[in-house]
């Protein structure tokens, strides 16, 4: 009888958890029955170019610097990370206005904002859409019992490293095998002084500014 050791145990595990994680997220449910969001998944090598692209942000996003580092150390054990994306564009003609124009058809003829974080202005109903399924990615990994995490940081990282590629919108979905979960304790990567001076001016806005993506200004 063959005798297979735990790391390996571990590594296969996590790439067939990865499959059933894009199945849930490809067979949630969509708005308009418009199935398209793109799912793809990374190792250690695409991780490393995303931590390396985060950590150059510095002062401009340190939220996103912050998750550079510590995506350095995530892949010390076995890790994984699924990307998916979403294009901007309606397809639905609901005429909603959510995106801030009054019909589907001037949404799609507005000019193409590109930020950090994604290219605007963007379908509601895509971004939900695209949420739903990063979310049934992670019950998925939960249920299969990784330790897990959604980041935009490492999503809108691999949209402009084009590891992800034909797409605007983009969510992460990390899951690891560590011995502990390492998801929870990324505040070691700052000092107590600098996690307060940039929690006072990040985070009460819960705008763009959250994550740093605009010039500094008086909040």
């Amino acid at each position: 009888m063959a005798t297979i050791e735990l790391n390996e145990l571990l590594t296969n595990a996590l790439d067939r958890a990865v499959e059933f994680m894009a199945l849930a997220a490809h067979t949630s449910f969509r708005f308009g029955k418009h199935n398209t969001v793109k799912i793809i998944s990374v190792g250690n090598e695409e991780i490393e170019q995303i931590a390396e692209y985060c950590f150059s942000l510095g002062d401009m996003a340190p939220l996103a610097a912050r998750d550079g580092r510590f995506a350095v150390d995530l892949i010390k054990e076995p890790t994984k990370l699924l990307l998916l994306g979403e294009k901007r564009k309606s397809l639905f003609n609901y005429n909603c206005g959510a995106c801030g124009y009054r019909t589907c058809a001037e949404l799609n003829k507005a000019e193409m904002v590109e930020s950090l974080t994604s290219n605007g202005p963007s379908c509601q109903f895509r971004n939900i859409n695209l949420n739903i399924a990063a979310d049934a990615a992670a019950a998925m990994a939960w249920r299969l019992g990784l330790h897990c995490r959604v980041f935009s940081t490492f999503g809108f990282a691999a949209k402009a490293l084009d590891i992800i590629t034909d797409v605007d919108l983009v969510v992460s979905v990390s899951v690891s095998v560590a011995k502990a979960d390492p998801y929870f304790d990324r505040h070691k990567f700052w000092t107590q002084d600098f996690w307060d001076e940039i929690f006072k001016k990040e985070f009460p806005t819960f705008s763009r500014g959250f994550i740093g993506a605009v010039e500094d200004e008086d909040w």
